[in-house]
């Protein structure tokens, strides 16, 4: 374990350029989050949300039908941080229910970044604000609130959406923000469960058939090693 923080400068650009292919490798070697019960802890990924990780990279649509407290919304940003870290001019929306759970997420993102080894900072923040933040290769990202112009004159490289199918106009907020990502931005749609009929719902149901261009993904509440 010393060895991470003895690096050569050699070693230091490998480890650098080996996150850089990989994130599940990134988060999983210098990963830090906040545990209500512990404190810091290294992030280590549970086998759904390595394979979550994957399909983020993998798939251009993701859509994540969960439990609660799965620890999704914090791989997301973990993510997140990724995309912004090693790839240049990423643009990085977050919409929510409520906009301070849109915050939150952008808030995780941001403390991942800060409890990294210093040397892994490979780039900093330049414009630091509750609800958003600016890196200085280019890439930001900022928490919307669910209004009917949320992100339209914007390009996005990557939509987040929390709690999806409890986001009344959510019919409408996508007809907005189709157009923001068609250059071939990404999106991540992560929700509990609420009824039929909704738009997280009705895309769900198509991905499961094939009939849309999302990934789907069922995450039910015993995945968790921790619980029985």
């Amino acid at each position: 374990m010393a060895k991470k923080f003895q690096l050569t400068k050699k070693e230091i650009k490998q480890e650098i350029i080996k996150c850089g292919k990989d994130p599940v490798y990134f988060i999983n070697t210098y990963g830090r989050i906040s545990h209500p019960l512990h404190g810091l802890v290294p992030f280590k990924t549970f086998p759904f949300q390595t394979d979550l990780l994957q399909s983020f990279n993998d798939y251009r649509f993701n859509i994540i039908l969960k439990a609660r407290q799965l620890g999704i919304s914090t791989i997301s940003a973990a993510y997140v941080l990724w995309l912004m870290m090693f790839y240049r001019e990423k643009n990085v929306l977050v919409i929510a229910t409520q906009f301070k759970t849109a915050k939150n997420l952008v808030k995780k993102v941001k403390q991942i970044m800060k409890n990294l080894p210093a040397w892994m900072q490979i780039t900093k923040i330049t414009i630091d604000n509750s609800a958003s933040f600016e890196l200085s290769n280019g890439s930001q990202i900022k928490a919307s609130s669910t209004s009917g112009d949320a992100g339209r004159s914007e390009a996005l490289s990557l939509l987040v959406i929390d709690e999806a199918a409890h986001i009344e106009n959510m019919n409408e907020l996508w007809a907005g923000l189709y157009p923001t990502i068609s250059t071939g931005g990404r999106v991540i749609a992560l929700s509990t469960p609420k009824g039929v009929g909704n738009w997280f719902h009705k895309v769900c149901e198509e991905a499961g058939q094939g009939t849309n261009d999302f990934q789907l993904t069922t995450l039910p509440w015993h995945l968790h090693p921790e619980r029985d």
